[in-house]
């Protein structure tokens, strides 16, 4: 395994790998490494000769200067994660590295004013900004991404396909614990006690959802979801709605929706989707 911080030397391995016509499959992260990378990882391998991951906590997606302090960060052990995955290259670049003649922020143009882009104003200005930049550093084949951050994924999906036309957005479905929540870098900063909440909030919130008649439209379950959420143990929330899985619209059958929440456990934003 490797670990790169420049351009110019990832550059040449990416040259060799091209010359021999090896696929490359590309995972961007901000570490703090957990199994749901593994399982993108994995999809990786089985899809290509070599495998990429980036490790770069960009500063530009956040809205709050404490989020991003707080935002785990634990190098040694993504490093010993990637080690035992496999991984051809970890490639881990500074800020100056990332944003070298390329300091303006883009702006994103999709799925605006709803979910987590109503509630992190410029969150996905920054999140655009620097996978256009990664994009073009890495080059790769295809682009591995979850579905625990579902706006994102619909927004990357979009950008790449009016940017990136020769490069594969491959999305792989969600990954959980034992008690259904979902891998999070962020878990990592509950208290037990929190952790406990949040797993008995989503348990709960899982048979909400698959008690309701598949057939009623959303607007009709997102009367019921809002009587739902006003009756948790929740500090606070920013949202608790179905939604179209296409257009992320409120219309059609919660059959064609998933339930996009995102909930406080004392500073942590834990967010989720669930499909049926």
């Amino acid at each position: 395994m490797l670990i790169i911080k420049d351009i110019s030397n990832l550059k040449l391995y990416l040259k060799a790998f091209e010359s021999k016509e090896y696929s490359i499959g590309y995972i961007p992260t901000m570490g703090a490494l957990h199994p749901g990378h593994g399982e993108l990882i994995k999809k990786s391998q089985k899809d290509n000769q070599k495998t990429i991951i980036s490790i770069f906590v960009n500063e530009k997606q956040f809205n709050n200067s404490e989020d991003f302090k707080n935002y785990p960060r634990n190098k040694g052990k993504d490093y010993d994660f990637c080690d035992e995955h496999n991984v051809d290259i970890i490639f881990e670049p500074t800020s100056e590295e990332i944003y070298k003649d390329h300091q303006n922020k883009l702006e994103n143009k999709y799925f605006k004013n709803i979910l987590c882009d109503a509630y992190r104003p410029n969150h996905f200005d920054g999140v655009i900004t620097v996978l256009d930049r990664l994009f073009s550093i890495v080059n790769s084949n295809k682009v591995y991404f979850g579905e625990k951050d579902y706006q994102q994924l619909k927004i990357v999906e979009k950008y790449i396909k009016e940017n990136y036309p020769n490069l594969k957005l491959i999305s792989v479905p969600t990954f959980r614990t034992e008690k259904n929540i979902a891998f999070s870098s962020r878990n990592k900063n509950l208290s037990k006690n929190q952790l406990h909440e949040f797993e008995t909030f989503h348990n709960a919130t899982l048979e909400f959802v698959f008690k309701l008649d598949k057939n009623i439209n959303i607007e009709d379950a997102n009367v019921l979801a809002k009587e739902f959420i006003n009756k948790q143990n929740i500090e606070k929330f920013d949202y608790f709605e179905f939604r179209n899985i296409s257009s992320l619209e409120l219309e059609g059958k919660i059959s064609d929706a998933r339930l996009f929440y995102a909930i406080f456990r004392g500073q942590n934003r834990l967010i989720d989707n669930i499909d049926f």
